[in-house]
């Protein structure tokens, strides 16, 4: 390979490795309160419960600690990274919070929370779960 070639090759590679290390990070996203279920449809505190704990355990994240309102979930991925959040709920929805993790590379940047973009994809993933089974308890009402 000539001397040139491997210049080349260098350098994709040094830009490849650049743009992985800037996207290492995303902003933390704390997702917005969700509503789950309109007034003629509400749901007990209990069912909101229900759902968070049924919608969680569906990707895998287990129950840390309850306590009136606000139930605490942790998610591991592969033994090696660990998320915890609070969900706040009532009889009309629920808010996810982060807590916590484990080499998530979580840190502050000029007043921005920054994490691993797995987090945000994963706390997603928890909504939408949480959401569906309280549409199932509200529909069975």
């Amino acid at each position: 390979m000539s001397m040139m070639k491997k210049m080349m090759a260098g350098l994709a590679l040094a830009l490849v490795f650049g743009a992985v290390q800037a996207r290492s990070t995303v902003p933390l996203v704390e997702p917005e309160r969700v509503v789950v279920a309109a007034t003629a449809d509400a749901l007990t505190a209990e069912q909101v419960k229900q759902a968070i704990v049924r919608g969680g355990a569906k990707h895998e994240w287990t129950v840390v600690r309850e306590e009136a309102g606000k139930v605490q979930l942790k998610y591991i991925k592969q033994n090696k990274h660990e998320v915890v959040v609070d969900v706040s709920y009532d009889t009309t929805g629920f808010q996810i919070r982060y807590v916590g993790s484990t080499n998530m590379k979580y840190e502050q940047a000029n007043g921005t929370a920054m994490i691993h973009p797995f987090y945000n994809t994963w706390v997603s993933n928890l909504s939408r779960s949480i959401s569906t089974e309280a549409a199932t308890l509200a529909a069975a009402k």
